[in-house]
């Protein structure tokens, strides 16, 4: 399920509208799924900062290194839940995944919350510029 926003809002004309973001959101998870490194690098912003869910920080050269070299291998990566806000060219995004693969070789099967922050300029379009992945609680 995909929402604009997870508090209701006044009527409002963004110049970039939610939609574009969740098609960036489903593009980035397909970039995933597909180890496509050069996907990663065109929506990973180049200051990219992402937190892992064991509290560890990466650059953007890190995250997609993590996928060319397979240290990071998603099979399967389904969304439950997407909610994207935009306010001019920020946007965020909170996504609930079921996720299974390998890491470092250790096969995993799990859920998690994605919260990114994104950038938008006219040249790049949409791209991650911060990102945190940690555990869901059962029931959430």
């Amino acid at each position: 399920m995909e929402q604009s926003s997870c508090v209701r809002q006044q009527q409002r004309s963004d110049e970039f509208p939610a939609a574009e973001l969740l098609a960036a959101e489903r593009r980035l998870r397909h970039a995933v799924r597909e180890g496509d490194l050069a996907g990663l690098h065109s929506l990973f912003h180049p200051q990219l900062v992402s937190v892992r869910p064991d509290g560890s920080c990466h650059g953007r050269e890190h995250e997609a290194a993590a996928f060319g070299t397979g240290t990071l291998v998603v099979e399967a990566i389904e969304p439950e839940e997407t909610v994207a806000t935009v306010v001019g060219a920020t946007g965020v995004t909170r996504t609930v995944l079921a996720a299974r693969g390998w890491h470092e070789g250790v096969p995993f099967e799990t859920r998690v919350l994605c919260t990114r922050t994104w950038v938008h300029d006219d040249a790049a379009g949409w791209q991650v510029l911060a990102t945190r992945v940690g555990a869901v609680e059962p029931g959430v």
